[in-house]
């Protein structure tokens, strides 16, 4: 099992990997791991840290199925950089249709999205709303690799 230690937000998180491929088989999971960016028009990159700093209060507030958050800024401060786990395609469904869709429509008139990256068993309905935002959108769930012990 590779297991994965985070401090963020001031707290600590174990996250253990998922996948289906052999080395990583016996961590089935519904867990959906999603990792975006967004990309600053030029001389918006405080806004758009301004604004992750309050979607990250309200995902904390309101989506109890999102089990982990954290975001980091690019070193050349104009991308962010957000990772969530959700706990399944329940909870990204309604991550996407509450929280993500009310800040989207602002987000877009400061700030480019994508690439977005998921990983574990989204469902169909999600990943055909996500392929039609043409946002750089990359499903996987087959990653490979090893452990060291």
């Amino acid at each position: 099992m590779l297991t994965k230690t985070l401090k963020a937000a001031g707290t600590i998180a174990t996250m253990t990997a998922i996948g289906t491929s052999a080395a990583f088989a016996e961590n089935v999971s519904t867990q959906i791991d999603l990792t975006y960016v967004w990309t600053a028009h030029a001389g918006q990159e405080q806004r758009l840290v301004a604004t992750y700093e309050g979607v990250g209060e309200i995902l904390q507030a309101n989506e109890p199925g999102l089990i982990f958050y954290e975001i980091a800024t690019s070193e050349t401060g104009n991308q962010i950089i957000i990772h969530e786990v959700f706990e399944d395609g329940n909870a990204l469904a309604f991550h996407l249709t509450e929280t993500a869709a009310q800040f989207f429509p602002q987000l877009v008139e400061f700030a480019d999205p994508g690439p977005f990256i998921f990983r574990g068993d989204v469902p169909e309905e999600l990943k055909a709303a996500a392929y039609g935002m043409n946002m750089g959108t990359i499903f996987t769930s087959d990653w490979t690799g090893f452990e060291r012990d």
